[in-house]
């Protein structure tokens, strides 16, 4: 059987198949290799052949207007920030960001997770992005309206539905259910005077 840690061809394949974003910059900066999901994602080409590309101009990043890295903008950004701490063989950072791209003349903002860990190949220092478009997932953002009394939220059709079933239409959180220590210690002291009834 092939030894398959050590098949140049396994790890294409790989890279080719991994089900979330992956792109691997060098030290200057510059994009050498994206895998097809994170192409997906940016609706860009995948490419693994030797050519580069700086980030934001193959995402066409709102902020790469005169090119990528060239706005105070592009100090905070969180492909470029977490590229940077691998590069500089930093351990592996995981962090939560705004992305915003020009998509058919439009904007497109993206959440990202984006995890990144330094690649040293051949003396060669890379940092290997691992990229997740949270964007559904994230928390909800806007004004809500609320019932200052049974707590109610007004959905987009008009209709008052309780907060736990808004949630669960809204986001991708799961509820359980539990008692902060104020309604416990009134169901405890409910329990217990109604204890001390059927007592007497």
């Amino acid at each position: 059987m092939i030894d398959l840690l050590m098949d140049n061809e396994f790890f294409r394949l790989l890279f080719k198949v991994i089900p979330t974003g992956i792109v691997i910059v060098d030290e200057n900066g510059f994009i050498n290799a994206i895998n097809p999901e994170g192409s997906k994602m940016f609706c860009v080409e995948p490419f693994n052949d030797g050519t580069h590309y700086r980030g934001g101009d193959l995402f066409r990043c709102i902020n790469a207007k005169d090119g990528c890295g060239s706005t105070v903008a592009c100090q905070d950004c969180i492909l470029r920030t977490n590229a940077t701490l691998a590069i500089n063989r930093q351990a592996v950072s995981r962090q939560k960001g705004k992305f915003c791209v020009i998509k058919d003349n439009d904007i497109k903002q993206f959440i990202l997770q984006v995890t990144a860990s330094p690649l040293v190949y051949k003396q060669l220092t890379m940092a290997l992005l691992i990229i997740e478009d949270i964007s559904l997932v994230t928390e909800l953002s806007g004004l809500i309206p609320i019932c200052s009394s049974c707590h109610s939220i007004r959905n987009d059709n008009g209709e008052w539905v309780n907060i736990a079933k808004y949630l669960q239409e809204h986001s991708e959180a799961e509820l359980t259910h539990d008692y902060c220590p104020k309604c416990l210690d009134s169901l405890v002291e409910l329990r217990e005077s109604g204890l001390r009834r059927r007592t007497i």
